[in-house]
């Protein structure tokens, strides 16, 4: 049995010894699309100049081969390269007669699903194709990305805050060492937020940032009254776009009078829903009216500085049937942090969601 061992040993490390092509692939990233597959990077380690083509076939657990990709041939020399341009341009993308491939070939993008992606490198001569250099294989498990939420400025408000803080909902499942960068734009008269983003000069283009929020930059200019503005979020990695935020625009207005809200006010939630600066004392107070039978309020709440910090022990919420002035003292949970923003998602009876965001303070 020892012999047996040593023999299946040494078959193994001659195999990995005489790979000549290592693959450098990050399913994270390139693994979400066919466009991704082609911009794995490949290392020849050897100090000669190969003339390889390389096959691409990816298998989804349940579902079987989905795709396989076919480079034409070019050159790899020695060191890290990427597939030529032109061999990336006329490679053949071959889909399979299932569920899974019909919506890749529709969309480019590889719905949830268990896969794994295997790269095989052929050598190329004058007479075609010939012996297999290499093969590597990797799995990830690929889960939908929820949507970027912008949360404030909120859509088409009016504020009168000159250098105002930018906050978002990040898109999960978080993607390890991913950025976000805030692209601020101002636009011109009749112009669309999309168009202005596109063309204008950005007044903000802030990146390699790493919490859901960005405080105004202190060189950046003031922004001024009278004045809309456009905004988006991208969240990146390794310079490839992971996901993108609607586009929302703002205005610059100050000559309203600000509503003063009673000390002991509750504020209807539709209201707080809209973007309104809240600050928590200690509790969040809102109004809610329940159309259906007396139930227990569903709510959930993320923090915006720290998103992969759980909020736990929130306490239970009864909701009677008509008005309900809501109090949540949360004075004394530990997963709260002055100064920290939060958002709460709150589902009413009737299955809607509306998003309060807030400042905490502890109200010592």
């Amino acid at each position: 049995m020892r012999n047996l061992f040593i023999i299946i040993f040494c078959t193994c490390l001659c195999t990995i010894s005489r790979s000549q092509i290592i693959v450098q692939f990050v399913p994270e990233l390139q693994g979400r699309t066919t466009d991704g597959l082609l911009l794995a990077k490949f290392t020849n380690a050897t100090a000669e100049t190969k003339t390889v083509s390389i096959d691409i076939a990816v298998t989804e657990k349940k579902s079987g081969k989905v795709v396989v990709i076919s480079t034409a041939p070019f050159n790899l020399m020695p060191g890290v390269n990427s597939i030529d341009r032109n061999a990336a341009s006329t490679a053949v993308i071959r889909f399979s007669e299932n569920n899974l491939a019909r919506l890749l070939r529709q969309s480019g993008v590889f719905p949830e699903g268990e896969y794994e992606y295997c790269f095989q490198m052929y050598r190329h001569d004058k007479t075609g194709r010939g012996e297999m250099l290499g093969e590597q294989c990797f799995d990830y498990l690929v889960e939908p990305l929820t949507p970027l939420f912008l949360i404030e400025p909120y859509l088409k408000e009016k504020i009168c805050e000159k250098r105002p803080s930018f906050t978002w909902q990040p898109s999960l499942p978080a993607i390890p060492g991913s950025q976000y960068r805030v692209t601020v734009a101002e636009m011109k008269s009749g112009q669309p937020a999309s168009e202005a983003m596109v063309y204008n000069l950005p007044l903000i283009n802030q990146s390699n940032i790493l919490s859901p929020m960005l405080i105004f930059p202190p060189a950046a200019k003031e922004l001024e009254e009278g004045k809309t503005y456009a905004w988006q979020v991208t969240v990146y990695k390794e310079g490839m776009i992971l996901n993108r935020s609607e586009i929302w625009e703002f205005t610059i207005k100050c000559n309203d009078t600000p509503k003063v809200e009673p000390e002991d006010g509750f504020r209807d939630i539709e209201d707080l829903a809209k973007g309104n600066y809240y600050i928590a004392n200690g509790k969040i107070k809102f109004a809610v009216y329940n159309a259906y039978e007396e139930t227990n309020l569903q709510y959930s709440i993320l923090c915006l500085n720290k998103p992969d910090q759980a909020v736990k022990h929130l306490p239970k919420v009864k909701l009677k049937r008509g008005n309900n002035n809501i109090v949540i003292d949360v004075s004394e949970n530990d997963s709260f942090t002055d100064g920290y923003h939060y958002i709460m998602t709150v589902r009413l009876p009737n299955n809607t969601e509306r998003k309060l965001r807030f400042l905490y303070k502890s109200g010592s």
